[in-house]
């Protein structure tokens, strides 16, 4: 079955370029960007990620995929997750990786200042903040940032999401009602993410598999990609084979 990746807030689908190889190996992998972001339309909208999910429907039946697997990062997430609520018969599991909207406080004051950096020394050290330790993709993603945020255009679409979206919710959002997503469900994280931290174990549902990399910040699946992939293709795999879980019992462990 195919696999739907959605990047994070400020990102683009080129964030899955470490994992998309890896994972095609088996199956259809699909990176797309989300409105507002990389080649999409710069139309957000109202701003709400919740809208997006209808524009991910819309994405799906256009490639005529009536059901896939879907993996979401920080905001992805977020945008993953609605997808599965407003249409668990399109989702075959749930991957939310570093997730936004699990009720966890998040770092506001970054999503401002990533939106639009005044200079390419700003972008950068947004950059850093989003990796547990240095590395060479640091300047690289500061560029980037500056660039988006000296387009009026999209920054004002990022400041429309970060206004509905984020700025009411940082201090710790509503919980989530788990008992309206029937499909199997994993949770990944950096372990030094300094974005959103780590959920509390007992916030997501029981049977959820939870893994936590070490030595990775807010974008695991750049900097533990290895294990992070194998993570994600020994879950996909065990949903398609109809197991419960994937045999790797690293994978079963929750911190």
């Amino acid at each position: 079955m195919p696999v739907l990746l959605l990047h994070g807030f400020a990102g683009d689908r080129l964030t899955w370029q470490f994992n998309l190889s890896a994972l095609s190996a088996r199956r259809r992998a699909i990176a797309v960007d989300l409105p507002g972001h990389g080649g999409s339309t710069l139309d957000v909208g109202s701003g709400l990620v919740s809208d997006f999910a209808p524009w991910l429907l819309e994405f799906l039946d256009g490639l005529e995929l009536p059901r896939v697997h879907v993996v979401g990062h920080s905001m992805g997430g977020y945008v993953a997750r609605e997808l599965a609520r407003v249409a668990p018969d399109r989702v075959a599991s749930l991957t939310l990786l570093s997730s936004a909207g699990l009720g966890t406080a998040f770092d506001l004051g970054f999503l401002r200042r990533a939106m639009a950096p005044a200079d390419v020394a700003e972008g950068r050290a947004c950059a850093e903040r989003l990796f547990a330790g240095p590395s060479p993709l640091i300047p690289r993603f500061g560029e980037v940032l500056h660039a988006q945020g000296a387009d009026p255009v999209r920054r004002a679409g990022f400041e429309r999401i970060v206004a509905e979206s984020f700025a009411a919710h940082a201090g710790g959002g509503p919980p989530v009602d788990w008992s309206v997503y029937p499909m199997p469900i994993q949770v990944l994280w950096g372990r030094e993410d300094r974005i959103i931290p780590m959920p509390p174990a007992d916030w997501l549902p029981p049977s959820a598999l939870y893994r936590v990399f070490d030595n990775a910040g807010h974008l695991p699946h750049i900097e533990a990609a290895s294990p992070v992939t194998a993570a994600i293709r020994s879950f996909l795999d065990s949903c398609d084979d109809g197991r419960s879980g994937p045999s790797d019992p690293l994978s079963l462990s929750r911190p």
